[in-house]
């Protein structure tokens, strides 16, 4: 069984993206995620040309940020031939606009803060769940917000995925929960064994600040631990209906 678990450009911390930049363009890794999650649309303008001088780089799953517009997005999907996106919902703190209908077969909601609504699902394909949020929902005793979305991840489309770290007893800064974008071990990731079942078979995004080194050494560990064999790019099965992509 092969499944994609995709390193991640995660830019909450801005300090490590050239290191980063420097590290995919000596390897022989070109598919990645993209996080521009903490970066404003001229520092995104900036990173794009940093990467396009990366031969043959694909972002096959970017989480775009609230400022991303048409434009930007045909870029992605013209350029570095994206083919999921996921949004943040509209009852979040940075809930995203309007979605083209024509691009809807490539966008997925994420849990964030808050749940993913139904009437969120009429916009999109399906769901991105992030599962550290899910996991760390758990652990904290928040049993409206795990089952909910426990329910969804049997009844909706899994198009794309986030996985962080969990580190018990390690509280992050924005809510005080164990759920971190970066890990101290390995077995910060383990907890991904309990949603085997619901992850897709691509586009198992890490959304980590750790190098590219270490990334690559967790995608071996899970790989291992889900008892998966890993791929960098199996052939391209759509999850959803593939819109067509036009030039706006």
């Amino acid at each position: 069984m092969v499944m994609t678990i995709l390193p991640g450009l995660t830019t909450t911390v801005q300090d490590e993206i050239p290191r980063f930049v420097a590290d995919l363009a000596e390897s022989d890794v070109r598919t990645i995620a993209f996080f521009p999650t903490a970066i404003d649309r001229q520092a995104r303008s900036a990173l794009y040309r940093e990467l396009e001088r990366i031969d043959g780089l694909r972002l096959p799953h970017v989480h775009l940020r609230t400022d991303c517009d048409v434009s930007e997005i045909d870029y992605l999907v013209g350029r570095f031939s994206t083919e999921v996106f996921n949004v943040h919902p509209a009852g979040s703190r940075h809930p995203f606009g309007d979605i083209p209908p024509r691009l809807a077969g490539r966008f997925f909601m994420e849990n964030v803060e808050v749940v993913v609504s139904d009437s969120d699902f009429d916009r999109v394909a399906g769901i991105c769940p992030d599962f550290s949020h899910l996991e760390a929902a758990r652990l904290m005793g928040r049993t409206d917000y795990y089952d909910t979305t426990m329910r969804q991840l049997s009844t909706r489309v899994v198009g794309c995925c986030h996985v962080s770290a969990i580190r018990p007893g390690d509280p992050n800064e924005w809510n005080g929960g164990p759920d971190h974008h970066r890990f101290v071990s390995l077995a910060n990731l383990d907890y991904l064994v309990r949603y085997r079942g619901f992850l897709p078979r691509r586009w198992v995004s890490l959304e980590l600040e750790n190098p590219l080194g270490e990334q690559l050494d967790a995608i071996a560990h899970l790989s291992r631990a889900l008892g998966y064999q890993s791929s960098t790019l199996p052939p391209y099965v759509s999850p959803a209906p593939k819109p067509t992509v036009r030039t706006v």
